[in-house]
């Protein structure tokens, strides 16, 4: 059959994608712009799920990428399952016929196993996270025996999926080596390569005190307080329940903690910090379609995963010349911040604990006008030096 193509195609692709705001949608979008300067045709398939239950088109064309989307199903359980499976393959077979892609990166474990039974040539898997280890960091304990059963076999279903997709896969790419090593410890034969994300360097950049200050008053937002940023979905593994215990030992009435995001524990979250009597310094921002506003206005960034592959936002912070506090990698901190923050003047603390975190703050705010300012230039050039969509755009289009 004739392709519609002139340029060789990449497919980038996993089960969701914008109008969802995170980590696996931006490095899409970001790597898909990346490969249009390259020369390449870019096509993004997932599906249509979005949080918000909107109608979204089956095919449209975005900033010169040609996004395709597969009814992601509405039932539930096993049925959804095999729904979305026959939507998913009925849409790559159709993508393959048009496009022929010559690259395909993918994001997500289902999706890897789809593509290899379709017989797509040059698979990335560009791991998100381990299954194993991120699932039971966000696990919530649910006394309703019935909903812990099906979040069992579901536990089980996906991690059973993603050592399929490390099999499958004809090359691996993951963003550090603490998550190569949480690889290893499930597959060892299969080869791995480390490799960097990228930041949106001209999105996320420095803003002055004065800056800042006329921001806060612009988003509404007390103007004289420090302000600590924590951004992610609302769930166990994102550690907020710290970082809000953290603020009350801190005691001080000058400092305020900003939660951006949206999820399962934000009613918890929000009765933590009435309970500690906080709530008046816990400012819940909601889901944001524009970050970047409230890393410019903020004054510290807060890293309190205990479970995180490698974190995007962390990336935004130090582009966004953030002054940075994060814990170091140990039994029970399974992330990346030691290996992004040790060659710098930011905060790692030794133990995962509110009072940890909140000496860690005192510090920050301690920090006299002259090394604030030194440390946000050092930030966002350790972010220029090693952060590139350009640079992860190539290598993985040179994995063949």
């Amino acid at each position: 059959m004739t392709t519609e193509h002139v340029k060789p195609c990449v497919l980038l692709t996993s089960n969701q994608y914008k109008p969802n705001i995170g980590g696996i949608e931006n490095s899409l979008y970001h790597l898909a712009q990346e490969y249009l300067l390259l020369g390449y045709e870019v096509v993004i398939v997932a599906s249509d799920l979005n949080p918000e239950n909107k109608e979204l088109p089956e095919i449209e064309i975005e900033e010169g990428v040609t996004i395709y989307r597969y009814c992601f199903g509405r039932s539930r359980g096993l049925g959804r399952v095999l729904k979305q499976t026959y939507n998913a393959v009925k849409l790559y077979k159709k993508v393959l016929q048009r496009h022929s892609p010559v690259l395909t990166i993918c994001r997500f474990h289902f999706n890897v196993l789809y593509l290899k039974a379709l017989k797509y040539k040059n698979i990335v898997y560009l791991v998100p996270g381990v299954v194993a280890n991120e699932t039971k960091a966000s696990y919530r304990a649910n006394d309703n025996k019935l909903l812990k059963l099906k979040g069992h076999l579901s536990f089980f279903l996906h991690k059973t999926v993603q050592r399929m997709a490390f099999n499958s896969a004809d090359k691996l790419f993951v963003f550090s080596e603490n998550m190569q090593q949480q690889i290893r410890n499930i597959n060892r034969s299969k080869a791995m390569n480390i490799c960097k994300p990228g930041v949106s360097l001209s999105r996320f950049s420095l803003a002055t005190q004065t800056e800042k200050s006329q921001l806060k008053k612009e988003l509404g937002l007390p103007e004289q307080s420090k302000a600590f940023l924590c951004i992610g979905r609302f769930v166990k593994a994102k550690g907020f329940d710290t970082a809000i215990e953290a603020l009350k030992l801190l005691n001080d009435n000058n400092a305020s903690l900003w939660l951006l995001g949206e999820g399962a524990e934000e009613a918890e979250l929000r009765a933590l910090s009435e309970r500690l009597n906080v709530s008046d310094r816990v400012i819940f921002l909601g889901r944001q379609s524009c970050p970047e506003n409230y890393y410019k206005a903020a004054d510290f960034f807060i890293m309190s995963s205990t479970y995180e592959p490698l974190g995007q936002t962390i990336l935004e912070a130090l582009s966004s010349g953030l002054p940075i506090i994060g814990a170091k990698s140990s039994s029970n901190v399974v992330t990346a911040t030691s290996e992004i923050l040790e060659p710098s003047n930011n905060i790692l603390v030794d133990e995962y604990s509110a009072s940890a975190f909140a000496r860690g703050m005192t510090s920050l705010m301690a920090l006299p006008e002259t090394q604030y300012t030194q440390l946000q230039y050092e930030n966002r050039e350790l972010a220029e030096q090693k952060f590139s969509w350009r640079v992860l755009a190539k290598e993985l289009a040179g994995a063949f």
